[in-house]
């Protein structure tokens, strides 16, 4: 019997030691993937500081982009700033705390363009429409400024625009209460449990109610923006961009269903590539003057951000970068970055980077889907070289409809291979109390 029960007992501790070990390396990966994804980038250029904003443009929509402090998604930032300051009907600006930079998802760094402090003190008229990304610390007392600047926006009626997970970010100011709202798929049980003041609905792209709207999951800011531009400045306005944009299925009055997704098995990928960073190759992000915002943050964001494929590191010629619309991105400064495993270029046709040192593989995705939007191309490369399922997933956790991908698909090596040894090492810990029973018995006997 005490040897019946010494089994029991050795298994019990052997299996929560295995699981505490097999908890413990995803926790690190995880952390790691978080740090890597929302790395700034130490440029040596010099920060604007307490410089004046830059004075606003009379008669035109005035448009606040919202940043977190500590990191915001890059996509939910790019593609309505893309979108927006497309169009001459729109002033639009990154906002934040502080002329300092800050991180977005997929190692990308902004510098803010004006501060809470410029429409305080009046020397930027109230916006008429803020644009509210998901953050990383959407109730941290780091953002208390950013949410009162939101409450005051919507005080003075003017439009409030949540994207994606931005809706946790609303929640917190009271701007939904009592309204109809969407948000990231993976989000709505949650927010129904928690925010039951808030009606929320799933399977639409965006939700308006009054003067608030809210998207689902990140790709869906781009097709809301347009529908905001549809509602402020017309649709022509609208279908101009959107020609230029090119998201999948958008035309002015169209239908904002979507699937109604779920957490499944089958999205194994996301997880394992968010809690299993070890070996992944490094991606320079190819930085040029004038890329479109749109370009950059499908890059960053698949790889980096939803896939998990590569650290991405952003690289330019120079520590610093305007893009096509104006936003200031920090880079390293390519001679300085040292080796990677491949250079992706996006929003070009041919290299503009030289890479004299040490010669990489260069990927141009506008070369490789020209007349598509930024994010199928990525896709596409993400399935030759992972494999289709984790393409699909990352497309699933974008809510990014579908594109084609190619018949022939990789897969994803590296992951697997750390997976194995990862079970291995915990299934080793587990084994750890009968070897150490058995030796003290060995021990005791002689």
């Amino acid at each position: 019997m005490k040897s019946l029960v010494r089994c029991v007992l050795l298994a019990a501790t052997g299996a929560v030691l295995g699981m505490a070990t097999l908890a413990g390396f995803a926790l690190v990966g995880f952390n790691t993937t978080m740090a890597r994804d929302f790395a700034k980038v130490n440029a040596q250029h010099s920060v604007v500081g307490d410089s004046p904003a830059r004075a606003p443009r009379p008669g035109r929509i005035q448009t606040a982009i919202l940043l977190g402090r500590n990191g915001s998604v890059a996509t939910d930032v790019m593609g309505p700033y893309s979108v927006f300051a497309g169009s001459p009907k729109f002033d639009v600006r990154t906002v934040s705390s502080a002329r300092s930079p800050v991180a977005l998802s997929g190692g990308l760094t902004v510098m803010p363009e004006a501060t809470y402090d410029d429409y305080q003190s009046g020397r930027l008229p109230l916006p008429d429409l803020v644009v509210v990304p998901a953050i990383t610390e959407p109730a941290g007392s780091d953002e208390a400024e950013l949410r009162a600047f939101i409450e005051s926006v919507h005080a003075a009626g003017r439009m409030v625009m949540g994207v994606c997970a931005g809706a946790r970010v609303l929640v917190e100011t009271g701007v939904l209460y009592g309204k109809k709202a969407t948000s990231f798929w993976s989000d709505l049980d949650g927010m129904k449990a928690t925010h039951p003041e808030t009606i929320w609905v799933g399977g639409t792209r965006w939700v308006e109610d009054a003067n608030v709207v809210t998207t689902a999951g990140v790709s869906s800011g781009i097709a809301a923006s347009l529908h905001v531009v549809h509602k402020l400045a017309g649709p022509d306005e609208a279908i101009r961009i959107a020609d230029t944009v090119r998201y999948p299925h958008w035309i002015p009055n169209g239908t904002m269903d979507i699937p109604i997704r779920t957490i499944s098995l089958s999205d194994y990928p996301y997880v394992l590539g968010a809690t299993i960073p070890w070996g992944q190759p490094r991606y320079g992000l190819g930085l040029t003057p004038g890329v479109d915002e749109i370009d950059i943050a499908a890059a960053a964001e698949v790889y980096g951000g939803v896939a998990f494929t590569a650290q991405v590191i952003p690289v330019a010629e120079t520590d610093e970068i305007v893009t096509k619309h104006g936003m200031r991105l920090r880079a390293t400064p390519i001679a300085d970055a040292g080796r990677f495993d491949r250079l992706i270029i996006p929003g070009v046709t041919s290299s503009r980077l030289p890479d004299a040192t040490h010669p990489t593989p260069v990927f141009l995705p506008a070369a490789a889907s020209p007349g598509n939007t930024s994010f199928d191309p990525i896709l596409a490369d993400v399935a030759r070289t992972d494999g289709r399922r984790v393409a699909e997933t990352a497309a699933k956790y974008l809510e990014y409809p579908l594109p084609s991908l190619p018949d022939e698909s990789g897969y994803p090596v590296r992951v697997t291979t750390m997976a194995i040894l990862v079970f291995l090492a915990s299934a080793g810990m587990g084994v750890v109390p009968f070897l150490i029973s058995r030796t003290r018995r060995g021990t005791s006997s002689s």
